[in-house]
C-alpha cells in the first residue's frame, strides 16, 4: 500500500515524464484531429454520408493495424538500444523498420483497394452509403505505405526519447488537412472523395517530413547511415519476431472496435451514425491518456535497456497514477461539455438524442482507459509482446459475446466497448502482479522467451 500512496506523491523523475509526454499530448491529440475534422466536415455534407465515413474509418483502421507492428515494435527495440548506448544499432534497426513499413505498406496498399467494395459490404450498410465508404476507402488506402512509413518516423524518435520532433510534424499533417478539407469538400464539391484526398496529401507530407529529418539534420544523433548495409545488420529478423505478437494484439484490438460499428451499423443508418460521434470522442481522448503510455514506452524499455527493472517499476507506478488522476478530470470535463458535442458535429434532432443515449459510457470509460493505455504502455517498454497478444484476444472474445448477446441495440454496443476495456484492464492488473516487473526480474529478450 505504500507504494501505492507514493506514487500519487512527486516523483525524481516527473521532469523526465514531463519532457516526454507533454509533446507527446499533442502529437497524440493533433493526430486523431485529421478523423476528427473529416468528421466534422463529412458531417455537413448529410447523415448518409457520416455513415458512410464511420464504416470506412473502421475498416481502413482494422486492415491498416494488423501491420501497424513496426510502430509498437520499434521503439522499445530502439529504447533498449540507446539504454545500452549502442546508438548505431539503433541506427540499423530503424532502417530496418522502414524498409519493412515500405514494402508491407505497398503489398498491402495494392490488395486492399481491390478488395474494398467486398470488405465495406460486410459491413451490410444500406447502397448510398456502401458506395461512399467504398470510395472514401480505396482513396484512402493510397496513403498505406506513407502511414507506416510514418509511424516507423514515431517510434524511432521516441525511442530516442524524443517526443518533440513527432509533434512538430503532426502539426504540419494537421495544418495541411484543416486547408484541404474545406477546400476540396466544398470549392471543388467532391463530398467525401475530397475528404479522403486531404488526408492523403497530409499523410504523405508526413512521411516526407520524418524521411528527410531521419536522413538529415537528425542523422547523427539518430545512428543512421546514409549508405547500403547488408539486411542481416538491420535487425529485421528482431522487428518481425518482435512484431508478429504485436501484429496479433493490434489486429485483436481493432477488430474488436470494427465489431462494435458493425454491430452500430446493422442498428440502422442514425445509430451508427452518433456511435461514429461518440468513438471519436472516446478515441480521441483514449491517445491524449496514451502520452503517459508513449513516455513508458521510451523510460521503461531504457531502463531495462540499462538492466534497471526497479526503476523501471518505479516510474510505471507513477505513470500510472498520473493516468488515473488525468482519466478522472476528462470524466469530469465530458460531464460538464456533453451539450455541445452535438452542436460541434453538426448532428441533427435524430442523431443527437442517439447520441445522448450512449454518451454516459463515454464519459464512465476515461478513468479505466486511461489505466488500460498506461499499462498497455508499459508492457511494450518492457518487451512483454506475448502476454499482450493473448490479453487482447480474449478481450476481443469477451466483446463479441457481448456483442452476440446485446448487440442489437446501440446502448448494446456500448456495453460491449465497456467489456472491452474493463477485460484489458483485468489481464493488466493480473500480469503487473505476477509478471516479469511484478517479480522483479528483468524483461528481456532471455526472460520473454521464456514465457515473460
Amino acid at each position: 500500500m505504500s507504494s501505492i500512496r507514493s506514487s500519487f506523491r512527486r516523483n525524481p523523475r516527473d521532469a523526465q515524464i514531463a519532457a516526454l509526454s507533454i509533446p507527446a499530448l499533442g502529437t497524440l491529440a493533433l493526430d486523431p484531429l485529421v478523423s476528427i475534422v473529416d468528421t466534422a466536415w463529412v458531417g455537413r455534407l448529410g447523415t448518409e454520408s457520416l455513415a458512410a465515413l464511420a464504416v470506412a474509418s473502421a475498416v481502413f483502421a482494422a486492415v491498416f493495424s494488423i501491420f501497424n507492428f513496426v510502430h509498437s515494435a520499434i521503439t522499445p527495440l530502439v529504447a533498449g538500444e540507446v539504454g545500452r548506448n549502442e546508438i548505431d544499432r539503433a541506427g540499423s534497426i530503424s532502417k530496418g523498420a522502414l524498409l519493412v513499413a515500405g514494402a508491407v505498406g505497398l503489398g498491402v496498399g495494392v490488395v486492399a483497394i481491390a478488395a474494398s467494395p467486398s470488405i465495406v459490404d460486410a459491413f451490410g450498410a444500406e447502397p448510398a452509403v456502401a458506395a461512399e465508404a467504398t470510395t472514401y476507402l480505396r482513396i484512402r488506402f493510397l496513403a498505406l505505405p506513407a502511414m507506416l512509413v510514418a509511424m516507423v518516423g514515431h517510434g524511432v524518435f521516441r525511442g530516442h526519447s524524443d517526443t518533440r520532433t513527432p509533434l512538430y510534424v503532426v502539426i504540419g499533417l494537421t495544418v495541411v488537412n484543416l486547408v484541404l478539407d474545406p477546400v476540396l469538400i466544398f470549392g471543388f464539391d467532391l463530398g467525401v472523395a475530397g475528404a479522403a484526398w486531404a488526408t492523403v496529401v497530409a499523410q504523405v507530407f508526413a512521411a516526407g517530413a520524418f524521411l528527410v529529418l531521419m536522413f538529415g539534420p537528425k542523422r547523427r544523433r539518430l545512428g543512421i547511415t546514409r549508405g547500403w548495409q547488408r539486411l542481416e545488420s538491420l535487425g529485421i529478423g528482431r522487428i518481425l519476431a518482435a512484431g508478429w505478437p504485436m501484429m496479433i494484439r493490434s489486429a485483436a484490438l481493432l477488430a474488436a472496435l470494427t465489431a462494435v460499428t458493425v454491430a452500430a451499423t446493422r442498428v440502422g443508418t442514425v445509430p451508427v451514425a452518433a456511435h461514429q460521434l461518440a468513438l471519436q470522442v472516446w478515441l480521441f481522448l483514449s491517445f491524449v491518456l496514451d502520452s503517459y503510455a508513449i513516455a513508458a514506452q521510451a523510460m521503461v524499455g531504457t531502463d531495462l535497456g540499462r538492466g534497471d527493472p526497479v526503476a523501471a517499476r518505479d516510474v510505471s507506478n507513477r505513470l500510472l497514477a498520473l493516468g488515473l488522476m488525468t482519466g478522472v478530470a476528462l470524466s469530469g470535463m465530458l460531464l460538464v461539455t456533453a451539450p455541445l458535442v452535438p452542436v460541434v458535429f453538426g448532428a441533427d434532432a435524430d442523431v443527437s438524442a442517439a447520441l445522448r443515449s450512449i454518451y454516459g459510457f463515454v464519459i464512465v470509460l476515461q478513468p479505466l482507459t486511461a489505466l488500460v493505455y498506461v499499462w498497455d504502455g508499459i508492457g511494450v517498454g518492457a518487451s512483454a509482446f506475448r502476454f499482450l497478444a493473448v490479453s487482447m484476444v480474449a478481450a476481443l472474445a469477451a466483446t463479441l459475446i457481448c456483442l452476440a448477446l446485446f448487440g442489437d441495440t446501440l446502448v448494446g454496443v456500448w456495453l460491449a466497448v465497456t467489456v472491452l476495456t474493463v477485460s484489458r484492464l483485468a489481464a493488466f492488473l493480473w500480469w503487473y502482479g505476477v509478471g516479469p516487473l511484478g517479480r522483479g526480474r528483468d524483461p528481456s529478450r532471455v526472460s520473454q522467451e521464456a514465457g515473460g
